[in-house]
């Protein structure tokens, strides 16, 4: 993949070049195992490696220095950047707190993999395209574009740490930000209003990571590409309603089971 730097502190370009081959490295290992359960054949022009600042300041102004726009990817590839992010999210959750203070290359290729799913074939349109149409579906492929590169990246162990680490980190903001129907993602964060905090806008995507996980491991017996499969139904019958009622239907969920899933609302927003 070609690619390119932009930094305003240019102390730091070597640095980010480094690091940025480095992820590209794992992202190439990364696609080769990806392609056995979908295809990328409308590649991402390249990735801009940036600093923080020039990722959210000079690029864009959203608080996350990791996004796609234009078949571009935009990544700050520098590891203590993350754990500096990720550690201000970690609201007294000890795991949490010892998990990010030992972050892992891993877990940044797994950022870049995020962002390289998005691109996947079996979503059913350009991704900048259905995020203004389908915004009420996006929790969908925002979990499943995280899903992925964890297990595809991750040990088996690593996998189940984070996964446990985002739990106890929803547990610790429900009250806060609420347990809304994920059809309103992002609606804690920027998204939604003008908070700007990490972990406002972390909230949805560790609820969609988690929904789309227990829906492999509990109604798709383990097996992502069922999963992957009743979406499909869903895109070939005319994306009629939401998403989430179509999996409340397929699988035959109670209002419990959809509450629990964030699926229905327990609270109205």
């Amino acid at each position: 993949m070609k690619y390119a730097v932009s930094v305003t502190d240019t102390k730091k370009t070597e640095e980010i070049e480094r690091s940025g081959l480095e992820l590209l490295a794992v992202l190439e290992s990364y696609q080769v195992s990806l392609n056995n359960i979908t295809s990328i054949e409308e590649q991402p022009r390249g990735m801009i490696f940036h600093d923080l600042e020039s990722a959210t300041k000079l690029y864009s102004t959203i608080p996350l220095p990791a996004y796609t726009s234009r078949d571009l990817i935009h990544l700050t590839p520098l590891l203590e950047t993350w754990k500096d992010i990720y550690l201000t999210t970690t609201n007294g959750v000890k795991e949490a707190e010892d998990y990010y203070r030992n972050l892992e290359i891993v877990d940044v290729a797994e950022i870049a993999a995020h962002e390289l799913t998005h691109h996947a074939d079996f979503f059913h349109s350009e991704f900048e395209d259905w995020e203004e149409e389908h915004a009420s579906d996006m929790w969908f492929e925002e979990g499943i574009c995280f899903y992925l590169p964890r297990k595809l990246l991750m040990s088996e162990e690593r996998f189940e740490r984070v996964m446990e680490v985002e739990r106890l980190l929803i547990e610790a903001y429900k009250e806060e930000y609420g347990e809304y129907s994920l059809d309103a993602f992002g609606e804690a964060g920027y998204r939604g209003g003008d908070n700007f905090a990490y972990s406002a806008a972390f909230y949805d995507y560790w609820r969609s990571t988690r929904t789309v996980a227990r829906l492999i491991d509990e109604y798709c017996k383990g097996e992502v590409q069922k999963l992957i499969g009743y979406y499909r139904e869903w895109v070939d019958g005319g994306e009629k309603g939401r998403l989430q009622d179509f999996f409340v239907q397929r699988f035959k969920l109670s209002s419990e089971e959809a509450e629990g899933l964030w699926l229905h609302s327990k609270v109205k927003v």
